[in-house]
């Protein structure tokens, strides 16, 4: 917002909208791998065009996260199944570039506030685990087109920037170091539909 407020003078080239859609995703460093958990997004934006190719996009939107692993008694692994479901506000600032007149790639960051999560082992709640953070950052590439003048078909690669988890110690197995610290990092992939209130000119 303190970005945004100094350019309200440029009301006319504000536009807005909403968006919906599901996404795939895992944990990684949880040691079970795969994108095995699908999710649910929805939320609202608003944008500023500052020239024909460039525009700042910032969002709110509802996000599930997490990891799932089916149980399977023939993998030799034993009949397990684990589940984390993450729900989070997500707030992401974006940069878009939009060129063939239709087409747009995005990249930023985002911020990850958290609502609530349920993990389970077999179906049971897990309780001896380390606490999720109230509040991550996360980051953003995507790539997009233009249906019609409102409507917009995205797809996003989404990864964690920091720890979802507090710091632990000892460090439980699997952990993996990326970036700046060692820990679990959500991934995820997604889809979108999107709705411009106003009439998007390409």
């Amino acid at each position: 917002m303190l970005f945004i407020l100094p350019l309200m003078g440029y009301s006319q080239k504000f536009n807005g909208g909403i968006l919906a859609g599901g996404n795939v995703s895992q944990v990684d460093g949880d040691t079970y791998e795969g994108y095995h958990k699908f999710g649910y997004q929805a939320g609202a934006y608003v944008y500023l065009r500052v020239s024909p190719h460039s525009s700042f996009q910032m969002e709110m939107e509802y996000f599930q996260k997490g990891s799932r692993r089916a149980s399977n008694p023939d993998s030799g692994a034993g009949d397990h199944s684990y589940l984390l479901r993450i729900h989070y506000l997500e707030i992401p600032f974006l940069y878009q570039y939009t060129f063939a007149r239709r087409f747009q790639a995005e990249a930023g960051p985002a911020i990850d506030v958290l609502l609530g999560s349920l993990e389970e082992y077999d179906g049971l709640p897990v309780t001896n685990t380390v606490a999720l953070r109230p509040i991550t950052l996360s980051g953003i590439l995507g790539f997009s087109c233009y249906l019609s003048h409102h409507l917009k078909a995205g797809f996003r690669f989404n990864y964690s920037l920091l720890s979802i988890r507090v710091p632990a110690n000892p460090e439980p197995p699997g952990y993996r170091h990326i970036l700046f610290e060692t820990g679990q990092y959500n991934n995820v992939l997604s889809l979108t539909l999107s709705w411009d209130f106003k009439k998007f000119e390409y």
